[in-house]
């Protein structure tokens, strides 16, 4: 072969390299440059950047206040000091009545067209109260006489919150509203695709609402304006609990979520049973029951990673073929306490390190809130479709006869009980030196 033609061809062999080389590395900077995308689309959302709200309105314990469903954001559904000067005098009377006049009797009682299946926002002025016969009423406080009335196009049984001088209302007919609490006067609101069903809860200058259209929404409370949105992926009936870092949420596909307060990002989603229960919060744990009998802790500052869903199914595989000796543990995971005979269907309330479940057949459980033992249990004579609450050493509790229990919190024994006119219908709640508690006979009482 001439020395020539030989040249030509080592010299195209060689061009034929560089440029399978040159191939091979935009391949792999593509493949590498793909990888890291995929990376920073999994740690950083653009769609919900960090946005300072205009306003530092929160639903937070007030004095003598009770100002939103289970108290406040952490929906505890307790109060530290016993506000209610006939609860002392019940342990000396006798607080069992019909009428409504007893020690330790009714002050009010105003009576709604359709049953009350919200419980009520009290501040030291006024009661406000969502009603089945379609309207927001706010009532004086000393006399239970109508301020104003808000009509709604439908049956209302989201608990009403009260920040600042707003009150926050979601409406079966898909809207949002927040209204001035003084006149009634809607100062803005918001329209989604589907109903709401949840109670809002407002925190740090955001008003957070879960939506029948899968999604949890987070706006400014002042403005109205839309903070950010979070795909859910199922319907959300229930309340949200937050703190100064975390809103956490269920959904009915039995998950309980937990994102970011100020810019929605996911955090943690554990799986949980088929549950009507919104989750109550104290310090680092989130406490949600079940229908399946079952109470879970969950610490709620545990932060799930990619990838990592996947690594518990493949050690869960493993350990189903005997690959493993234990199952993997849930991340958050802190006790669970489980009894198959009960059905639990309301959110816990926490208080002093303990944690009060109702069962729908009546009976109510005290368990410690760092192990999840059980303490007591008290028996009523109905079923309970509401949470209790705890008012200092007190436990208040309502059940289908038209009974409230008033509950040593530490022996589980029953200091008194009221009977009202019906099934009750909401959490009890203690404000302004009152307790206020509705009926599915469309009563309100304000008890002193």
């Amino acid at each position: 072969m001439p020395e020539e033609e030989a040249e030509a061809i080592e010299f195209g062999r060689l061009q034929a390299l560089k440029r399978a080389k040159k191939k091979s590395y935009a391949i792999r900077g593509g493949l590498a440059a793909v990888v890291l995308i995929i990376l920073a689309l999994m740690f950083w959302n653009p769609g919900n950047q960090h946005f300072e709200p205009t306003t530092s309105l929160s639903a937070q314990f007030s004095d003598f206040e009770w100002n939103m469903y289970q108290g406040g954001p952490a929906l505890s559904g307790s109060r530290d000091l016993n506000q209610l000067a006939f609860l002392n005098t019940c342990l000396i009377f006798d607080c069992i009545s019909n009428s409504d006049s007893n020690v330790g009797g009714v002050v009010w009682r105003y009576q709604a067209n359709g049953a009350i299946s919200s419980s009520p926002a009290v501040t030291k002025e006024a009661v406000y109260v969502s009603t089945d016969d379609s309207r927001i009423l706010a009532l004086e406080l000393e006399t239970g006489n109508p301020i104003w009335e808000y009509s709604a196009e439908a049956p209302t049984d989201s608990s009403p919150a009260i920040a600042g001088d707003l009150l926050y209302v979601a409406l079966r007919e898909g809207r949002f509203v927040a209204l001035d609490r003084n006149n009634g006067t809607v100062v803005w609101d918001f329209q989604s695709g589907e109903p709401f069903f949840s109670s809002p809860s407002v925190h740090n200058g955001i008003a957070y609402i879960g939506s029948g259209d899968e999604k949890f929404y987070a706006f400014d409370a002042l403005t109205g304006q839309q903070i950010w949105e979070y795909e859910a992926g199922s319907r959300i009936a229930n309340a949200s609990a937050v703190n100064e870092d975390v809103v956490a949420f269920t959904t009915q596909d039995n998950v309980l979520h937990i994102v970011d307060a100020f810019n929605g990002d996911l955090r943690l989603d554990y799986p949980i049973g088929s549950s009507y229960s919104a989750p109550g919060m104290d310090g680092k744990l989130l406490f949600v029951s079940d229908l399946n009998g079952v109470v879970r802790a969950i610490d709620w500052t545990k932060i799930q990673y990619p990838m990592e869903k996947t690594a518990r199914r493949f050690r869960m595989t493993m350990f189903l073929w005997g690959f493993e000796d234990t199952p993997p543990v849930m991340k958050g995971f802190v006790w669970k306490f489980r009894n198959p005979r009960e059905v639990f269907q309301n959110t816990p309330t926490i208080a002093n390190g303990m944690v009060y479940v109702p069962s729908l057949d009546g009976q109510i459980y005290k368990l410690s809130a760092s192990t999840g033992d059980p303490q007591w249990r008290y028996t009523t004579e109905g079923t309970i479709s509401e949470s209790v609450s705890v008012v200092g050493g007190l436990m208040l509790a309502g059940d289908s006869t038209g009974k409230v229990h008033g509950v040593d919190v530490e022996t589980g024994k029953k200091i008194w009980e009221m009977q009202l006119d019906g099934r009750i219908s909401s959490t009890p709640v203690v404000s302004a030196e009152m307790l206020f508690v509705a009926t599915q006979n469309g009563s309100l009482y304000a008890i002193k």
